[in-house]
């Protein structure tokens, strides 16, 4: 088992259940035993099964640990323990500072909009924007030639 954590990492749900509706029942399930900051439950291929419930503070975390380990919820037994590394919510109440993804946790960042892949249409003009960018020089890359003073 993991050391102590306000985290707790649940594994073995019934992965038929709606992503939502598995959040919503996690939340109302741990709720009862003090501040719930977040359940985070995907339903990626690595992740399907399993979720994460963060509470405000360890007291709670174990008391919900002790209180739900080897229950049934939907009618599979949940196995819960502490999680091994703190989530963002957790290091967000630590450090009101902390910008998720940047070198505290071993968790990914979060997705971000980012850059848009240009459509079909534009591909071929985007070809003559990069041979254009090639063609200018910036001045203060131009070679310059030093003369020698006799």
């Amino acid at each position: 088992m993991s050391a102590p954590s306000p985290t707790l990492y649940i594994k073995n749900l019934n992965d038929r259940v709606n992503k939502d509706e598995l959040r919503a029942q996690l939340y109302a399930l741990f709720l009862p035993y003090g501040q719930v900051l977040d359940v985070v439950a995907l339903k990626t291929a690595k992740m399907r099964g399993q979720a994460f419930v963060v509470f405000a503070d360890l007291v709670a975390a174990t008391t919900a640990l002790r209180a739900w380990h080897g229950e049934s919820f939907y009618d599979k037994p949940m196995h819960i323990e502490y999680a091994k590394s703190k989530s963002w919510a957790t290091l967000k109440q630590e450090d009101p500072t902390f910008v998720p993804g940047i070198g505290k946790t071993n968790l990914p960042a979060p997705p971000r909009g980012g850059e848009k892949r240009p459509r079909e249409a534009d591909a071929d003009n985007a070809d003559e924007r990069v041979t254009k960018k090639k063609a200018q020089v910036d001045p203060a890359e131009e070679e310059m030639e030093i003369e020698e003073d006799d």
